[in-house]
């Protein structure tokens, strides 16, 4: 606050023109020490304001001052929006996170490969191989011996086909058309013969004229030996086959 100090007239004594309006020292004294104590009550009040708000600048006296304030009606801006944090001592690092090993899937069983057709398909039909012609049958012929007949060595009955052949080592064989024997009596020695007799018994006697081997058709009277289209040579009485070959 401003503080009245009083100044003392000059005095009525005269003097030089110098004196008379030139100020004295004691005057110029007192101002200087009224305009100190004007300018440091401002300060003083300022100070002791800005203890009583704990060390914060007031925002009011900054307004005050501003040169220019562009929004006046607006609020003053927060302490807290300017609130900095604190710095880490070193950057955080993230520990990787491990990603679960992938899990082998089972093997799957892989399916056979289909197998070709081997049937034709239907649209392809394959052309039907020519059948071969069958080969024409032979005609074979047949002998038919009737009672009493005789065989000497080297002497035969025949077909187109077989022959019943009476042989010098006194064996009595059949061949057939391809000259292999497909029968033989099995009798051996030296002037065979063989005689169809009458009473239907095929007889091979031998040097001495003694029977060795005989078909036993023996007592069928008329019966006959046939060299059948079949190779067999067979006895035949009353149309029944009564001894075979």
């Amino acid at each position: 606050m401003a503080t009245a100090v009083a100044t003392t007239p000059p005095s009525p004594k005269a003097g030089t023109g110098a004196d008379a309006g030139r100020p004295r020292k004691p005057v110029l004294a007192g101002a200087a020490v009224v305009g100190a104590v004007l300018i440091a009550v401002p300060l003083a009040l300022a100070g002791g304001a800005h203890d009583k708000d704990g060390g914060k600048p007031s925002t009011t006296v900054a307004a005050q001052g501003a040169d220019t304030v562009l929004q006046p009606e607006s609020a003053p801006a927060a302490l807290d929006d300017y609130v900095a944090e604190k710095p880490t001592a070193s950057p955080s690092k993230k520990k990787p996170v491990k990603s679960a090993a992938p899990v082998a899937a089972a093997p799957q069983p892989v399916p056979p490969a289909p197998r070709p057709s081997s049937s034709p398909s239907r649209s392809a039909k394959p052309k039907p191989k020519p059948k071969p012609k069958p080969a024409p049958k032979p005609n074979w012929s047949t002998e038919t011996v009737s009672a009493v007949s005789v065989l000497e060595v080297n002497q035969a009955w025949t077909t187109n086909r077989i022959r019943m052949v009476m042989q010098t080592d006194g064996n009595l064989v059949v061949y057939n058309e391809l000259d292999k024997p497909i029968w033989a009596s099995m009798t051996f020695g030296q002037n065979h013969r063989a005689i169809f007799q009458s009473d239907g018994n095929l007889v091979i006697h031998n040097g001495d004229d003694r029977p060795i081997w005989a078909s036993k058709t023996h007592g069928h009277e008329g019966a006959q030996l046939v060299l059948r289209a079949d190779g067999k040579v067979v006895v035949v009485h009353n149309g029944q086959v009564i001894w075979s070959t």
